[in-house]
């Protein structure tokens, strides 16, 4: 709204807010190509991880699980106060990074158990051994 609060609605904005309105993710993974199973869940729950360089361990390991599974995701940096600025505005808050969001939903920092968890939650195939 004018005042800069986000607002959820099944509800269409007024005419003079619509200007205004922000989609949760602009994720533009290819899901034409993925088995059936992973495109269902890309389509309804898309992945974007969102890196952080001051933490290279964290996300270099954040990566590498990602990978692992195959998963399609989208990577977006976070190095400046502008990158940070977007992510907020994308997120409704400042997460720990990296961080993941799967569709809707934030998992902050990374914990591999907890991303394989909003993983596997969101329907994606199960993390193979």
């Amino acid at each position: 709204d004018k005042a800069g609060k986000v607002h959820y609605s099944d509800v269409p904005p007024p005419e003079e807010t619509k200007a205004q309105v922000r989609k949760l993710t602009d994720n533009k993974v290819e899901v034409d190509k993925l088995p059936y199973e992973m495109r269902k869940a890309a389509e309804s729950a898309p992945l974007t991880f969102y890196a952080a360089p001051d933490y290279k361990d964290a996300t270099d390991a954040a990566r590498a699980l990602l990978k692992k599974r195959k998963l399609p995701f989208t990577e977006r940096t976070v190095k400046t106060t502008d990158d940070m600025k977007d992510l907020i505005a994308r997120l409704g808050k400042a997460p720990k990074v990296p961080a993941l969001s799967v569709g809707s939903k934030v998992v902050e920092g990374f914990e591999e158990s907890s991303w394989n968890t909003a993983i596997d939650a969101a329907g994606y195939p199960k993390a193979t051994p």
